[in-house]
């Protein structure tokens, strides 16, 4: 009996012992702060002299040129080489657009020809297929309209480039061909 006795005291001190650290106040998790690390500014001070660099060989390579581009608010240089001079619409968010262009490398080296990757039908809103640069060009386009483009790699495909025959961080030329637009059901004029 008296070592039912000592098991029974024993067993109640647990409860009590855990009954009494577990109503202890409970103490929140402190977000962890971490400031600005020398390696992302690194990174910003890269990227900006990047930018800056291509956007410096882009614009010696339309100072030669006699045609005058007009720079995009994405950073783009754009000249309609055929413009539509009925007001029609521009593609929307939502349209589908049927769409022709090749892509240059800024020493002319042709990296795809027009007949490798056209024409292509894609929706506006689609993230992928399409490139920032294109998306925001053919924004700017109407039905059968023609455009010459230099993409700095920002506005195209980027650090990553398209994992094929565009490098990481490349700018390039484009002719670029809107086929059409297929307005979507609630964009419809």
């Amino acid at each position: 009996m008296k070592k039912n006795f000592w098991r029974l005291i024993s067993s109640l001190g647990m409860v009590l012992a855990l009954t009494i650290s577990s109503c202890q106040k409970i103490e929140a998790r402190r977000p962890v702060t971490r400031g600005s690390t020398s390696n992302d500014q690194a990174s910003v001070e890269f990227n900006k002299k990047l930018n800056a660099t291509q956007e410096a060989a882009i614009e010696t390579l339309l100072e030669r040129d006699s045609i005058d581009y007009l720079r995009s608010g994405d950073g783009f240089y754009y000249y309609f080489t055929k413009q539509d001079e009925l007001e029609t619409p521009s593609p929307e968010f939502g349209d589908r657009v049927t769409f022709e262009y090749d892509v240059v490398a800024l020493n002319g080296d042709t990296i795809y020809r027009k007949e490798e990757l056209s024409p292509v039908t894609k929706s506006m809103e689609q993230e992928y297929g399409i490139f920032k640069g294109m998306r925001e060009a053919l924004k700017l386009m109407q039905d059968g309209d023609e455009i010459i483009a230099y993409f700095p790699s920002y506005s195209a495909y980027g650090y990553i480039g398209d994992k094929n025959r565009i490098g990481a961080n490349t700018p390039f030329k484009s002719r670029i061909k809107l086929l059409e637009i297929n307005k979507s059901g609630g964009n419809k004029p």
